[in-house]
C-alpha cells in the first residue's frame, strides 16, 4: 500500500482552448521518453480543462485513452504535461468553429516544431504529423490561422519540455 498525492494548479481547471506536450519516462531508466503532441477542444463539440484531458489519456476507454493504448503499462512511467492555454472557449458556433481551427493547427506546429528539436535517441514522438497530402493552397490558408507570436509560444512551450 502507499499514499500519493500531487498538485492541480487552478489554471489546469480553465474551459480553453489549450495544445500540450505529455512527456512520458520509463521508471527504469531504459528506452527513451515518449512524446505526445495533443490539444483541448475536440472536432466535435466541447473544450475541457487540460487537467480533464490529461485523467482521459489514462482512461481504460480506448476512445479517449490515447497514451494508455500507445503505451499499455502505464505505471512503468512517470508523467510530465506541459501546455498552454490560447484563448478562452465560446459558446459561438461561429466562433467556436474559428477557435476549433486555430487550435488544430497550433497543434500541428507544435507536432513540427516537436520533431525539428527533439533528440531522436532520447524521445520518441507517438503521433507525428505527417501531412504529405495536403495541398499547398490548403497549407497556406491553415498557416494563416497563427501568428508570430503563438508560434514562439509553442516555441517556449517546447524548450520548456525538452
Amino acid at each position: 500500500m502507499e499514499i500519493g498525492s500531487f498538485k492541480i494548479p487552478g489554471h489546469s481547471t480553465k474551459r480553453e482552448w489549450a495544445v500540450y506536450l505529455f512527456i512520458a519516462t520509463p521508471i527504469d531508466g531504459n528506452g527513451k521518453k515518449k512524446l505526445y503532441v495533443g490539444k483541448v477542444g475536440d472536432n466535435r463539440d466541447g473544450c475541457n480543462p487540460v487537467i480533464s484531458r490529461v485523467g482521459n489519456h489514462f482512461s481504460h476507454n480506448k476512445i479517449h485513452s490515447q497514451i494508455r493504448n500507445k503505451i499499455g503499462v502505464t505505471e512503468n512511467y512517470d508523467y510530465e504535461y506541459f501546455y498552454c492555454h490560447f484563448g478562452h472557449y465560446e459558446s459561438d458556433e461561429m466562433l467556436k468553429v474559428k477557435s476549433r481551427d486555430k487550435t488544430n493547427e497550433l497543434e500541428r506546429e507544435l507536432n513540427r516544431i516537436v520533431q525539428k528539436r527533439m533528440n531522436k535517441d532520447s524521445f520518441e514522438l507517438m503521433n507525428p504529423f505527417i501531412g504529405k497530402t495536403i495541398s499547398k493552397a490548403k497549407k497556406a490558408e491553415r498557416a494563416k490561422l497563427i501568428n508570430e507570436s503563438e508560434k514562439e509560444m509553442l516555441e517556449k512551450l517546447c524548450a520548456k519540455a525538452l
